[in-house]
C-alpha cells in the first residue's frame, strides 16, 4: 500500500503543478483501435497512445508495462525483445497474390507489398511471425513461378497483370494467427500505403505443417464510371474537436488507397470558391497522369470510406467520424449533374463514414425501356431467364448495347426489381414485383444504327434462350432529339378456352420431303413459346391410330408452365420440324400433310383431344411476316 499511496501523491502533485504554471490540457488523439486504414499504430504516427491500440494487439511504446524497450515485441508473450513463436525443423509454403488484370495500371516500380505481423528475410526467402508488424514485408512480383527463376507460386504467369509471391515460414510447434493486408509504394520492404479494401486478413499455420497455404489475395475491381466529389462543411465542425476553422484540409478513403489528400476552396474541385467548404473530386486526383494513377472512377454499388484529417488529426469525435451532422458531404456525378447522396457511418468496426454508390449510366449514352407485361397470367418468375435478344451485345455492368448485326450477344436480362432511379433495372415509374419485367438499357447518343430486337425466356450468358416474341421483329432507332427511347414492348395477353389441335401426314409430304426416310417429328409454335415438341405416332396424346404416319400435337397436352390455351382473335403460328430441319423451302411454307381443328364453339378441352365433332376444321394460312410460317386465326 506504500507504493500505491506514493504513486498517488505524485500523480496529484504532478497534476497541481500542471494547473499552476498554466499548462493547456492535453488533447488525447481519438481512439483508432478498429481503424482498417491505418492499422498499426506501433508502426507509425498516426494514432491514438499505443496502449489504447487493439487493432493488432500489440503495445509497443506504452512506457507502463516495465519490460519495453520500444521495440513492440513483448506483446506476445510478455518477454522483452524475443519472438513468442517457436518454430520446428520443417517449413510451410506461403502464397499470396493481387490481381490487378481489370485494370493493369500497376508496375513494378509501385512496390506492390504484402504486410502483415511477420519480417521477411529476403536472402532466405523466409517470413518470420512478428506480431508488431515491424517488417520488412514481402515484395509482390509478376515475374513467373519460381521454378523459373521467378518470385510467384507455380501456377502463376510472368506479365499477366498477377503480383504474387510464394514465401516460406518456420512451422510452428502450435497452430499460428498470422494477420496480413497490402500496401503499395513499399522500398525494399519498407511500409508503404494500405490497399488493402477490408478488416485485416488472417491466415494460419498448423504446428509442423510442410504443406502450401493459399493466403487469401486482393482483387482490384474493374475501375468504374462514376465521379464523386468529397466536401466537408468547415462551418458544421463539431464543438468538441475544433473551435476554429481548421488550416489544413485533407482527407483519406478507401476510393485510392487512404492516402491523404488535400482539399480545396478555390473552386478548382469544389462548386463554390471561399465558402468554407473544401472538396476535393476523385475524377480530379486518380487515373493516367494523376498522383493515384492505380485508382479510378466508382462502379454502381461500391461502398466508399473516407476520413477527413484537419490540422494534421483525424476528424473523429469519441472514436466516430462525423456523417452529416458533422458537416461530411458527398456528391456523385449522374447524368452530368451533381447529387447528394446519404453520408453514414458504418454501424461497428471503425464506424469509418461511407456512402453507397448508386446505379449511374456511362456519359454520352440514352436510355432505351423494354417491357415484358406478364400481369394478366403472372407465371414468370426471375429463375425462367426473360431477356431480350436482339443485334447487340450487352454489357451487363453498364448495361449499355453494342450494335451487332449478328446477334452474337451477350443478350439482356429482364428485370422486375423497380426502376434504375431506385436500385432496380426498370424504366423510371415502374414497379416492383408486378409481373412487369423491365429493362433500361443504355446506346451511344449518337448511334445512327437500327437495331433489331424480340424477346426469349430460359436465357442464360451463352445460351439462346426460347423465342417468345410475337410478329416481326422490333426495331428501334434514336430520332433526332431524342432523350430515351421506347420501343415496343410485348403483353402476354390472358390465357383462354380454346384448344388446338395440329396434325401431320407424313403420307402425304411436300417435294423435297416426300422421300425422306424419316427419323423425328417436331413442332414449335408462338403459343408455347417455340420450343420444340417431340411427336409420336404412338396413339398417345391425342394420336388416334398408331404406326399410321400421322402426327399429331393437342395444345392442352403439352402446354408448359407459361402456356395456355388459346383466346378469340389469337393467331397461333406454327411450323413442323422433321429430321431437324424445318418444313419450308427457304421462307416458304410447304402445305402437304398439314390439318388444324379448335374447339372454339364448345366448352372445353376434350373435343380436340378426341377430335369429336366439336372440333372443328381450321384453314391454315401464311402468317404476314417476314419467315411466312403457317398460322391459324382462333
Amino acid at each position: 500500500m506504500k507504493n500505491a499511496e506514493q504513486l498517488s501523491i505524485h500523480i496529484v502533485l504532478i497534476g497541481s503543478i500542471a494547473l499552476m504554471i498554466g499548462c493547456e490540457p492535453t488533447k488525447l488523439l481519438p481512439d483508432e483501435q478498429a481503424d482498417t486504414s491505418e492499422p498499426i499504430s506501433a508502426n507509425d504516427d498516426s494514432g491514438a497512445s499505443d496502449y489504447t491500440d487493439t487493432t493488432d494487439g500489440m503495445d509497443a511504446n506504452d512506457s507502463v508495462d516495465g519490460d519495453d524497450t520500444n521495440d513492440g515485441m513483448d506483446a506476445v508473450d510478455g518477454v522483452d525483445g524475443l519472438d513468442a513463436v517457436s518454430v520446428s525443423d520443417t517449413v510451410a509454403t506461403l502464397t499470396f497474390l493481387v490481381d490487378d488484370s481489370a485494370n493493369k495500371t500497376y508496375t513494378a516500380e509501385d512496390g506492390l507489398a504484402w504486410k502483415g505481423s511477420f519480417s521477411f528475410d529476403e536472402d532466405d526467402n523466409i517470413v518470420t511471425f512478428d506480431g508488431a508488424w515491424s517488417g520488412p514485408f514481402v515484395p509482390l512480383w509478376d515475374d513467373g513461378p519460381r521454378s523459373d527463376g521467378g518470385h510467384e507460386p507455380e501456377d502463376q504467369i510472368a506479365g499477366d497483370s498477377v503480383w504474387s509471391v510464394a514465401v516460406n515460414v518456420g512451422s510452428p510447434l502450435s497452430d499460428t494467427v498470422f494477420e496480413y493486408g497490402a500496401i503499395r509504394n513499399s522500398i525494399d520492404g519498407s511500409d508503404g500505403e494500405w490497399i488493402w479494401a477490408t478488416d485485416n486478413g488472417t491466415f494460419t499455420v498448423p504446428a509442423y505443417s510442410e504443406e502450401t497455404i493459399a493466403v487469401q489475395g486482393l482483387t482490384i475491381e474493374a475501375h468504374g464510371w462514376i465521379d464523386a466529389r468529397i466536401s466537408i462543411d468547415t462551418s458544421e465542425i463539431d464543438p468538441s474537436f475544433m473551435l476554429e476553422p481548421p488550416q489544413f484540409v485533407e482527407v483519406k478513403s478507401s476510393a485510392w488507397g487512404w492516402s491523404e489528400q488535400p482539399m480545396t476552396d478555390d473552386g478548382s474541385m469544389d462548386a463554390i470558391p471561399n465558402d468554407g467548404i473544401y472538396s476535393v473530386t476523385l475524377g480530379t486526383i486518380t487515373g493516367p497522369d494523376t498522383e493515384l494513377p492505380n485508382n479510378g472512377l466508382l462502379n454502381p454499388g461500391a461502398l466508399p470510406e473516407f476520413v477527413f484529417v484537419l490540422d494534421d488529426i483525424e476528424y473523429k469525435v469519441l472514436g466516430v467520424p462525423p456523417a452529416e451532422e458533422g458537416g461530411a458531404r458527398c456528391e456523385v456525378r449522374l447524368a452530368g449533374e451533381w447529387i447528394e447522396l446519404d453520408v453514414q457511418n458504418q454501424p461497428d468496426g471503425d464506424q469509418n463514414t461511407y456512402v453507397v454508390i448508386p446505379w449511374a449510366p456511362l456519359e454520352e449514352t440514352m436510355g432505351v425501356n423494354f417491357v415484358l407485361d406478364d400481369s394478366a397470367n403472372q407465371t414468370y418468375d426471375i429463375s425462367d431467364g426473360l431477356a431480350v435478344k436482339g443485334s447487340f451485345s450487352y454489357a451487363s455492368n453498364t448495361r449499355s448495347m453494342t450494335y451487332d448485326a449478328d446477334w452474337n450477344g451477350p443478350f439482356a436480362p429482364l428485370h422486375d426489381d423497380g426502376p434504375w432511379t431506385e436500385g432496380g433495372h426498370e424504366p423510371i415509374g415502374a414497379t416492383a414485383n408486378d409481373h412487369i419485367w423491365g429493362l433500361t438499357a443504355w446506346i451511344p447518343s449518337e448511334s445512327t444504327d437500327i437495331y433489331e430486337y424480340g424477346m426469349v425466356r430460359d436465357y442464360a450468358d451463352g445460351s439462346s434462350g426460347e423465342w417468345i416474341w410475337t410478329g416481326d421483329n422490333g426495331t428501334f432507332t434514336v430520332g433526332p432529339g431524342a432523350t430515351m427511347v421506347d420501343p415496343p414492348g410485348l403483353t402476354l395477353e390472358p390465357h383462354g378456352t380454346i384448344n388446338l389441335r395440329l396434325e401431320l401426314d407424313t403420307n402425304a409430304l411436300d417435294d423435297p420431303f416426300a422421300e425422306v426416310t424419316l427419323s423425328q417429328i417436331q413442332v414449335k409454335g408462338s403459343a408455347w413459346g417455340w420450343s420444340l415438341i417431340t411427336l409420336a405416332d404412338d396413339g398417345l396424346n391425342g394420336d388416334l391410330t398408331a404406326g399410321d404416319g400421322v402426327y399429331t400435337f393437342v395444345l392442352s397436352l403439352y402446354a408448359g408452365k407459361h402456356d395456355g390455351l388459346l383466346a378469340a382473335g389469337d393467331v397461333a403460328e406454327f411450323v413442323f420440324v422433321i429430321n431437324d430441319e424445318e418444313y419450308k423451302v427457304g421462307d416458304t411454307k410447304l402445305t402437304g400433310g398439314l390439318s388444324a381443328w379448335s374447339d372454339a364453339n364448345s366448352t372445353g378441352s376434350d373435343t380436340c383431344v378426341t377430335k369429336t365433332a366439336a372440333c372443328e376444321p381450321k384453314s391454315i394460312y401464311t402468317a404476314a411476316q417476314q419467315n411466312n410460317n403457317p398460322a391459324v386465326s382462333i
